[in-house]
């Protein structure tokens, strides 16, 4: 943390403590201040009674109670207090209410007495002269202590819920910050060389950010590694299975009176196997390596299909099968043509080699809304349901495994639909045994 662009960063720590010691001061002030108010105006009520009952029995005693003077002036009976004067002789000079009967105390003091009405308290000042006694009603005090606790606590209750919510919009104001990183990192490229950026991460989570680059560093480079060895190895077999081609071809031109030409095919077709899988890795790492996609262009896709079928033709018929198109809906799609060759060729290329002898393989173009579907629809064995969601791995190969086939294709065809922005998708045939192969385009235009 000594680090000055660590300091300069934003602190969870620090955020929350800020705002959360802002948010109780808040509290408390909001709280001081209610009480504060409420309690000023229920003191302000006794003071007020205090001030009048004084005025009303200042001075020497009347021969008469004087508290009808003020009927008229608003106040709280309850607040009065019961004032009795006493001369030296025991005899009653003045009592503001003479219905209680709260007897004459012999000495100076606070004292708690009971009547048939209510509980006191009551103070006595006993002189040589007189003795003059001022009584209050305990259910006052009571009331009062009362009103104070709910006035101090009535503020409390109302800014809890407040606090909680001020409590949560802090929280998801500095969570936003993480939640970011995360979007940040999710939606990051697997081919993305930049490492994640900490300019808006808090302090605290930038060693794991940091952590995360590193790794993501190790990780590219690993992946680096790998295609650049699968590209390496691609191209230095490719050297060698060309030249067994050529020699082949020349045994071939030798071989006069026929000794070896069975032999030479199977050699032959071994080195095109061969060839092919090295093609494949290839173009597999050039799809890894990211390699920018041609130049976007119209492209017809019953064209696409015919030729896609033409080409593929005679293996279909050197293996008895049925190849053919059975829709043809117009449309035009935008994207590499070399790319939807590859993937429509990989997708009936498999097609074709699993399926049995005398079976079928139709290919459709069937539009719905601003999609196109290019369906390829077998009569094989299809894909078991627990192998189909991995019949997209490389070097994989679904039942039979005695077929012919490298386990790329697929693989290719995902990834070259994946840089096109299409889907390859696959089902099982409901009207029969079979597969069926999707590849998913979207339509710039439909022909009329």
């Amino acid at each position: 943390m000594d680090d000055p662009k660590v300091k300069g960063m934003i602190s969870i720590r620090r955020t929350a403590f800020i705002w959360l010691a802002g948010l109780m001061a808040a509290i408390c002030v909001g709280a001081a201040t209610t009480s504060y108010f409420l309690v000023r105006n229920e003191s302000s009520d006794l003071l007020d009674n205090q001030l009048r009952q004084i005025a009303l029995y200042v001075g020497d005693a009347p021969e008469a109670p004087v508290a009808d003077l003020d009927a008229g002036v608003p106040h709280d009976p309850e607040d009065d207090f019961v004032i009795q004067v006493w001369d030296s002789t025991g005899r009653l000079l003045r009592q503001s209410h003479p219905a209680v009967g709260i007897p004459r105390l012999q000495a100076t003091g606070f004292t708690d007495v009971s009547t048939a009405h209510d509980n006191w308290r009551v103070y006595a000042l006993v002189a040589l002269n007189r003795t003059v006694q001022v009584s209050q009603e305990m259910s006052v005090r009571q009331e009062l202590a009362a009103n104070a606790a709910f006035q101090a606590a009535l503020p409390i209750v109302v800014l809890i819920p407040l606090s909680l919510l001020t409590l949560s919009w802090i929280i998801d104001r500095i969570m936003a910050r993480l939640n970011r990183l995360a979007v940040a990192v999710a939606s990051r490229d697997v081919a993305a060389d930049a490492p994640v950026p900490i300019d808006d991460v808090p302090a605290e989570v930038i060693p794991f950010v940091n952590s995360i680059n590193l790794l993501l560093a190790r990780l590219r480079a690993s992946l680096e590694r790998q295609r650049r060895f699968i590209s390496d190895a691609a191209h230095e077999l490719r050297t060698p299975l060309s030249a067994l081609q050529i020699q082949i071809d020349n045994l071939r031109h030798d071989d006069r009176d026929g000794r070896f030409s069975h032999r030479l095919a199977e050699l032959e077709a071994g080195i095109g196997r061969a060839t092919s899988l090295v093609s494949k890795l290839l173009r597999l790492a050039r799809y890894d390596a990211r390699e920018t996609a041609p130049a976007p262009q119209p492209i017809d896709l019953v064209r696409l299909v015919i030729d896609t079928v033409g080409r593929l033709t005679p293996l279909a018929e050197s293996r008895t099968i049925d190849l053919g198109v059975t829709r043809q809906d117009q449309a035009v799609a935008i994207g590499s043509l070399a790319d939807f060759e590859i993937i429509l060729g990989n997708l009936v290329e498999n097609a074709v080699m699993y399926t049995p002898a005398n079976g079928t393989v139709d290919v459709a173009v069937v539009v719905a809304g601003q999609e196109a579907r290019i369906e390829v629809r077998d009569t094989g064995p299809g894909i078991a349901e627990e192998e189909m969601p991995r019949v997209f791995e490389r070097f994989f190969r679904a039942r039979p495994q005695d077929s012919e086939g490298s386990g790329l294709g697929l693989a290719i065809a995902k990834a070259a639909a994946d840089r096109q922005g299409a889907r390859v998708a696959l089902a099982m045939r409901e009207d029969g045994p079979g597969l069926i192969a999707c590849l998913v385009i979207r339509l710039v235009s439909v022909k009329a």
